[in-house]
């Protein structure tokens, strides 16, 4: 059986295998596939593996998540110019400031 932390990663991996053609190729709905990947980890849980101390990575990585999120849907709905782009940019450090919750 997968650890959580191997669950929440290959996920993550999808949503990015998702995302990036996505925003290239501006197919809103591979953008609707990879944000399922993106945020399956939440609900399921596999979000704990264990106990977090940085704080200060995880406030990063929510509000760089939320940004993010925000630009997906200016992208879906309006779609501004730019706005995937930025989307992609904001989600990546989300990512990175993720990585160092674990």
């Amino acid at each position: 059986m997968m650890k959580n932390r191997t669950k929440t990663l290959l996920c993550v991996a999808l949503a990015g295998l998702f995302f990036i053609p996505a925003v290239v190729f501006n197919i809103w709905y591979l953008a609707i596939i990879a944000a399922f990947f993106d945020w399956l980890p939440l609900p399921t849980g596999w979000m704990k593996f264990g106990e977090r101390k940085n704080t200060a990575a995880i406030a990063l990585h929510v509000i760089f998540t939320l940004a993010a999120y925000s630009f997906l849907v200016l992208w879906l709905i309006f779609s501004l110019p730019a706005s995937n782009f930025l989307f992609l940019e904001l989600w990546w450090i989300a990512v990175i400031a993720g990585i160092f919750i674990t």
